[in-house]
């Protein structure tokens, strides 16, 4: 079972990590505007939200039929993205990428649930992680040779069909505890709405905004300082790297009564490099420092969710979700807005105005709870 998650998350943290680089290849062959091509890499956050609203009547058909249908449904959505750029062939594979991301995502701790189920989601989310490092250099690595960058979204492909075929044991639905879990994180909603479970989504909402800022235009900013593209490909890898130097090395960081706060901080402070930046080294630069502080925003805002009293399990991974998707939707949109009015350069301070409406929300406590 673990390694059914763990191939169907390399797969995950792959295709995320491509949306970047992604979109400038579509842009530049199709020789449109980036900013109006923005909605093919926003599907995963449509995904996300559906993930929120139909969780529970989903995961009724066994949550290792729906990784495997997931794993099908994204090796077929990224053979569509890789093989051309025509919108209609390309859009409909993101869908569909989006639709089986969010299906692995929703499966993972339904099917890793049990005693030692914090190793076994670490594991997962190291699977995911190495999975990200890997592909920007691969798609900057075909640009280079003179080969369209989206046919790297096949690398992942043999792995997703291994995850599609191997039979996930036991395949008999959820286990009792996460329908338990999640039985009712649609009907309760509402009974739960209040003013600490409402600032908890938006401090998700906006920790999520800024790391797909990064996730979704890093590649493009890179490029309009004169890198290639395939050059800006590589150089985005700093910013998969230091999300995974900083989840793994900020642990016992993100426990602290002021790491919101001191997060936020170095991630506007990268911000401000990117945007001082006239070169390729500098924004990079800016970009990795930024990610150190990103990369520990999710954790910190999803552990204050889960630690507003009164709030269920279930009602928080329906509204964790929900806010996720909502960011993932909203944020690269409004970024390539600003790119269209402004500039890019100047738009890419997008997110310390977030961050900075992070840190006026960020709970006065004496220690974070971990994640």
């Amino acid at each position: 079972m673990d390694a059914a998650v763990c191939t169907g998350q390399v797969a995950l943290g792959f295709l995320v990590a491509t949306f970047g680089a992604y979109l400038a290849v579509l842009a530049d062959e199709l020789e449109r505007p980036r900013g109006e091509l923005v909605w093919v890499t926003s599907t995963f956050g449509g995904g996300l939200v559906l993930a929120a609203v139909l969780g529970p009547t989903v995961l009724r058909v066994g949550a290792g039929r729906l990784l495997r249908l997931g794993a099908f449904a994204t090796a077929v959505g990224a053979i569509g993205m890789a093989a051309t750029p025509v919108l209609p062939v390309a859009g409909t594979g993101s869908v569909l990428v989006g639709l089986g991301c969010a299906a692995i995502v929703l499966v993972t701790p339904a099917l890793l649930a049990g005693p030692d189920a914090a190793r076994r989601l670490t594991r997962a989310v190291a699977a995911a992680s190495a999975g990200g490092v890997c592909a920007p250099m691969v798609i900057g690595a075909l640009q280079q040779v003179g080969v369209s960058g989206r046919w790297g979204l096949l690398a992942p492909v043999p792995v997703l069909i291994i995850a599609a075929a191997r039979r996930v044991v036991p395949d008999r639905g959820v286990p009792a505890a996460h329908q338990q879990m999640w039985g009712a994180a649609v009907t309760d909603a509402p009974r739960v709405v209040a003013a600490p479970a409402t600032i908890g989504w938006l401090r998700i909402v906006l920790a999520v905004a800024a790391e797909f800022c990064f996730v979704v235009w890093a590649v493009s900013r890179l490029q309009d300082t004169g890198a290639s593209l395939g050059a800006a490909s590589v150089l985005s890898t700093g910013f998969v790297l230091g999300m995974a130097v900083g989840r793994l090395g900020g642990i016992r960081i993100a426990q602290w009564p002021g790491a919101l706060v001191l997060a936020s901080l170095v991630a506007m402070t990268g911000t401000v490099v990117v945007f001082v930046g006239d070169d390729p080294i500098p924004v990079t630069v800016g970009i990795t420092i930024a990610s150190l502080g990103i990369a520990l925003l999710y954790p910190i805002t999803l552990a204050q969710l889960v630690a507003v009293p009164g709030l269920r399990p279930r009602h928080a991974a329906s509204i964790g979700s929900l806010a996720s998707g909502s960011a993932v939707l909203a944020a690269p949109a409004v970024l390539a807005w600003l790119d269209g009015a402004i500039g890019l350069r100047l738009a890419f301070l997008l997110p310390i105005p977030l961050l900075l409406l992070l840190v006026v929300l960020s709970p006065r406590q004496r220690r974070q709870e971990p994640v």
